[in-house]
């Protein structure tokens, strides 16, 4: 697929985990062994269709869908699938449709593609004269094995229920898959720049959307109801944030590649008016922060450089600042929010309360992002080993589903202690797990500092380091924000992408794996695959 707002990169050498093609010879007799379990497995569907099912052949059939996907899909076809999944269907499906099974298709992708790298890593063969990856990344892969011990430790410790550590697990560890593929498998650099070119993609999807939730269903009655397929409900809000920070992690990429004359002009131009369309109409006030914050770190050198650079950004940033403060109270605060008689006293009567460590409604239950942290803190039934290592996966979590709520979440019924991803950790797993996650994020950020200060990558991959710093930043930030860190497969989904990115560029980008940028004429791309023998290569499929 050629994307329009990006030029392609010259074709790197082969990946080192190439498949393994069968002998001529040998395919016509594999292709008469498929014919029958192929054969089998039509004859078993169609009994199933016969017994007047619907749901039942839905999951016949989803299953055997899936298991075809797993055996001949490469990594690189299901990292694709997962992104759409995550980003466009599960959102899209739980908004509209309103059908909360959603998430698991979301969740299901990124479990087979765990699956698929594990059984990648154990059976694939190193191929001679492959360049031995470089010794970085090594804090960032223990911070992640630190995290999923704690999460062990205390399921095993507080004996959590299967049921309540499924969902627990289910909300947190599948999207881990992604950041191990990335870390022990070499990509081609073009590989990594095409799915960020992806995401793009996916972000200018998002403005026809916005405006219809916003004109159409929302109509600026429900607060974070604007959430694009980012996944929400019209009457009780969703991920908007989650969406927010999204944008502006395109927005910078857009900025970057511009920035190394990897894209011209009026296309960056053209992304950056979708991203604040998009961020105009989201309304979340930490864009106030945050889009100032990482316009600046992708343009620190030409604004720093040059007096006019630095008034110029001064004057954009406030004409920013002051027509979305304009927006924001015509169509969302209205009336009800001159509650102040400056900005400053409207504004902290309109956000300043999120981090009141006191504001907690007793009727409904909510919980400010302050007080979350204060209950945790001042709660008198932690015990020491309960500080460290938590009541176990899925203690704070309300009842949902099949699931019933967790231990903490039923004795602090009806308040949702969950309103931040740090006082899930804090309630799940502890002291420990809460550092090991943070830890996590700051070895990340850590190494993405040192790689954006290596000058011999080419631009592609110098823009790509340059967007994760920043989004990785803002995800951290979050953490005292939302829960969508250990809650949401998409805000998860980007975090590991961008800490993979990271470590995948630092480990792999030797001289050997240095290329530049081509022109648009260069040949198509052709897709990564995994030496194993399980299946073909993206392009012969």
């Amino acid at each position: 697929m050629k994307l329009p707002f990006f030029r392609r990169s010259r074709l790197a050498a082969p990946t080192p985990f190439q498949l393994s093609r069968a002998r001529p010879a040998a395919r016509g007799g594999l292709s008469w062994l498929f014919l029958l379990p192929v054969l089998l497995v039509s004859l078993f569907v169609g009994l199933i269709g016969g017994l007047d099912s619907p749901a039942l052949l839905l999951i016949v059939v989803g299953a055997v869908f899936a298991l075809l996907l797993f055996v001949m899909a490469n990594l690189y076809g299901l990292i694709t699938i997962l992104f759409v999944a995550a980003f466009l269907v599960q959102g899209s499906a739980l908004y509209f449709v309103r059908m909360k099974a959603a998430v698991w298709v979301a969740v299901g992708f990124a479990i087979m593609f765990l699956a698929r790298t594990l059984l990648e890593l154990l059976l694939r063969r190193r191929p001679r004269g492959e360049d031995i990856p470089r010794p970085e990344g090594g804090g960032v892969l223990l911070a992640a094995a630190l995290y999923v011990l704690c999460f062990g430790i205390s399921g095993v410790i507080n004996r959590v229920p299967t049921g309540q550590l499924l969902s627990a697990f289910k909300s947190t560890l599948p999207m881990f898959g992604v950041l191990l593929a990335l870390y022990w498998i070499r990509w081609q650099p073009q590989q990594l720049e095409k799915l960020w070119r992806l995401l793009v993609v996916v972000a200018l999807i998002q403005l026809p959307v916005v405006l219809y939730q916003h004109f159409f269903i929302a109509d600026g009655r429900t607060y974070d109801s604007i959430v694009g397929t980012f996944g929400g409900t019209p009457g009780f809000g969703g991920n908007s944030a989650g969406m927010v920070i999204f944008m502006l992690g395109m927005l910078v990429y857009a900025l970057a590649r511009w920035d190394r004359g990897l894209l011209s002009l009026p296309r960056m131009l053209a992304v950056a008016a979708v991203v604040l369309a998009v961020v105009l109409l989201g309304e979340v006030k930490a864009a106030f922060i945050w889009l100032p914050a990482v316009t600046f770190w992708v343009l620190r050198k030409r604004i720093m450089k040059n007096l006019l650079f630095m008034v110029g950004y001064a004057m954009l940033i406030m004409v920013f600042m002051a027509s979305t403060y304009a927006v924001y109270k015509a169509l969302y605060w209205g009336k009800n929010f001159n509650k102040g008689h400056t900005v400053a006293e409207e504004l902290d009567a309109r956000g300043g309360y999120f981090f009141d460590p006191r504001s907690i409604n007793y009727k409904t239950g909510e919980v400010s992002r302050g007080a979350s942290l204060a209950i945790w803190f001042n709660d008198k039934g932690s015990s020491l080993p309960k500080r460290l290592v938590g009541f176990g996966p899925g203690a704070s979590k309300p009842a949902g589903g099949v699931v019933s709520a967790g231990e903490v979440a039923r004795r602090y019924a009806p308040l949702s202690i969950d309103a931040t991803a740090l006082a899930i950790l804090l309630w799940d797993e502890g002291v420990l797990g809460a550092l090991a996650y943070v830890a996590l994020l700051l070895a990340a950020l850590r190494l993405g500092w040192k790689v954006t200060k290596n000058k011999q990558l080419d631009p592609g991959r110098q823009a790509i380091a340059e967007t994760c710093v920043p989004l990785l930043a803002l995800l951290l930030s979050t953490l005292i924000y939302n829960r969508g860190l250990v809650e949401e497969c998409t805000a998860e989904l980007l975090l590991m992408f961008c800490i993979g990115s990271i470590v995948q560029i630092a480990r792999y980008s030797g001289a050997a794996a240095t290329v530049a940028a081509a022109p648009e004429t260069a040949p198509p791309l052709a897709a990564p695959a995994v030496k194993s023998g399980l299946a073909r290569p993206l392009h012969a499929a």
